[in-house]
């Protein structure tokens, strides 16, 4: 699982019909201290009604059942997050 900001959204006019009525994110993933990492951009399906700026826990995991693609989803959005440091 990867801890990560919502960033944006993508609007896409066509979508596969495992996609359709789901919203699409831009995620950002975040290093130890919070912070954006820069190049760990992508794109995941919400499936908590994520907003911009919240941040999520987000799997990848085989897409539409054929084992051949990867695909994100937004799990959960983070309230806290802990650190023994």
């Amino acid at each position: 699982m990867i801890l990560a900001k919502v960033i944006g959204h993508v609007v896409a006019t066509q979508k596969c019909d495992e996609l359709r009525g789901s919203n699409l994110l831009l995620i950002a993933a975040l290093d130890d201290e919070q912070q954006l990492i820069k190049d760990k951009t992508w794109v995941a399906v919400d499936s908590v009604g994520a907003g911009l700026h919240d941040i999520v826990l987000v799997e990848v995991r085989f897409a539409l059942g054929k084992g051949l693609y990867k695909a994100m989803s937004v799990v959960a959005i983070v309230e806290n997050v802990f650190r023994d440091r």
